[in-house]
């Protein structure tokens, strides 16, 4: 469903309103060097069965599980709070790399 070359393509960013089934809204975005641009679509996302590790690496694990998707409404909610996370971070990067590299940018 989402296709990225380099951090550049579609990529699902979010989570929310999970329920107790486990069932979240994750929306989906165009992004470039991973940071999201523009909302495509939302989908609600149902976890199947229960899923398997596939490797485990010190305290960290990596699991997959099958998923459905049921496309839904644009969750405005969702899409402001990435831009919340997101332009702040981008603020933060540029200004470290202008601070590293005078003249750059």
């Amino acid at each position: 469903m989402t296709s990225t070359l380099n951090g550049t393509g579609t990529h699902f960013y979010g989570d929310r309103e999970r329920d107790i089934g486990g069932t979240y809204i994750t929306t989906k975005w165009i992004v470039v060097l991973w940071v999201p641009l523009l909302p495509l679509s939302s989908w609600r996302v149902y976890p199947m069965g229960e899923g398997q590790v596939d490797y485990i690496i010190g305290e960290s694990s990596r699991t997959s599980q099958g998923l459905q998707a049921n496309r839904v409404p644009l969750n405005w909610k969702q899409v402001l709070n990435v831009y919340a996370v997101a332009l702040p971070a981008v603020g933060l990067a540029w200004f470290a790399l202008h601070r590293l590299f005078p003249g750059w940018l």
